[in-house]
C-alpha cells in the first residue's frame, strides 16, 4: 500500500469520529505492515492536528456525559481501553452528583411502581455499574427516592 492510499484510508476512519492515536496505530497496521509508512502517516495526522489524544478524550467525556452517563472511574478505564495515557493528559472536571442524577432520571419511570427496598436495590445496582463512587450513589439513591415516592 502507498502512502497516498494509506493517508485516503485512515482520513475516512477518521472521519467517523475522533480518535486516540492507539486506535489509528492498531488501524494502520491492519492494513500494512511498514513501520516506515505508519510512522510517516502518523507524523502527518499529528501535524495537521488530526490525531490528539487531549482533544480526544475531552471529546469522549462530553460524549459519554451527554449521552449515557458514567462515573470517573468507568470513563478512565474507557480511556485507558482507547490507549489515552492518563497521566499525560489533563481531564475535564466531571460532575458525577449531576451525571448519576441524569442516569438514574432515566429509569424512574420503570421503578416508580417498585417498594422502597426494591428501588433503593435496583437504583444502587445501576449506578454501581455506570461507575460511580458509593458516596454519589447514597446521595443520588436517596434524593431519587424521595423524589419518585416521597415528594409527589
Amino acid at each position: 500500500m502507498d502512502s497516498k492510499t494509506l493517508r485516503e484510508s485512515v482520513m475516512k476512519y477518521l472521519s467517523y469520529r475522533p480518535r486516540s492515536l492507539a486506535e489509528v496505530t492498531r488501524y494502520l497496521r491492519t492494513k500494512t505492515s511498514d513501520a516506515a509508512l505508519i510512522n510517516q502517516t502518523l507524523d502527518f495526522l499529528k501535524k495537521y492536528k488530526l490525531v490528539d489524544d487531549a482533544a480526544f478524550a475531552r471529546w469522549l467525556i462530553e460524549s459519554r456525559s451527554r449521552s449515557r452517563p458514567r462515573g470517573s472511574r468507568l470513563l478512565k478505564q474507557e480511556l485507558k481501553q482507547k490507549g489515552i495515557d492518563l497521566t499525560s493528559v489533563s481531564l475535564p472536571d466531571v460532575d458525577e452528583k449531576t451525571l448519576a442524577f441524569q442516569a438514574l432520571n432515566k429509569k424512574q419511570p420503570l421503578w416508580s411502581g417498585l417498594s422502597g427496598k426494591d428501588y433503593r436495590l435496583k437504583a444502587t445496582r445501576y449506578l454501581t455499574t455506570r461507575g460511580f463512587s458509593w458516596e454519589v450513589i447514597a446521595e443520588t439513591v436517596k434524593k431519587g427516592y424521595n423524589d419518585l415516592h416521597v415528594n409527589r
